[in-house]
């Protein structure tokens, strides 16, 4: 996988959002469309949190990777990986990505929510969660700031994944894989999302 040209990414759109303060506005009209006043202060927090959501998923996908490799399973892990880094290297997908930050939280969403989805379908195969149940959580937060009609496309987006990586892979051996890589204590919590959605009158 390609996650240092992915990090770089991020870094350059960490650096593009100090000089055009896109999700900095975003922030504050989606606290103002609930009717909060936000300082500048209180934004950053919410900025540090998201930007910590957009940098988790390539290093989840990284542990991911590196499991699944030691435990022999990575082909039946690689196409979900590869879906994931080819959505997040498009330069121009749901929200394009010259808006820095902002640009990049289809990219996170779509990861998150896909490792999210497959999270779901192990629970349900092995009675056992695969990630903690905050994950949703925090995409629930990002999917506020975020808003529609471009959730709505990222979620059929997701969707499409989901059924081309059933209509490839065999879905039952790629959970018997996750089974055995035990990633529960690898993805820590997305730090303070609750608490700053609720800085921002957002209820998830």
């Amino acid at each position: 996988m390609q996650i240092e040209r992915i990090r770089a990414q991020i870094e350059e759109a960490k650096v593009i959002e100090r000089q055009s303060g896109v999700l900095y506005q975003a922030v504050v009209n989606l606290a103002q469309q609930n009717g909060a006043s936000v300082g500048a202060l209180q934004v950053g927090k919410v900025i540090d949190v998201v930007t910590e959501y957009i940098e988790s998923a390539p290093a989840l996908m990284l542990i991911v990777e590196k499991a699944a490799k030691e435990n022999g399973g990575q082909p039946f892990i690689q196409p979900l990986l590869d879906a994931i880094e080819d959505f997040f290297l498009a330069p121009d997908d749901i929200i394009p990505d010259h808006l820095g930050l902002a640009g990049l939280l289809d990219d996170a969403y779509l990861a998150h929510m896909l490792l999210a989805a497959i999270s779901d379908k192990y629970e349900s195969h092995s009675g056992k969660s695969l990630l903690p149940t905050d994950a949703h959580e925090a995409n629930s937060f990002i999917r506020r700031l975020i808003g529609e009609p471009f959730v709505g496309m990222l979620d059929e987006h997701v969707s499409r994944v989901l059924e081309g990586l059933c209509a490839v892979e065999d879905i039952d051996r790629m959970l018997a894989v996750l089974e055995q890589l035990q990633l529960s204590p690898v993805r820590q919590r997305i730090r303070g999302s609750l608490r700053v959605s609720e800085l921002i009158g957002v209820h998830i």
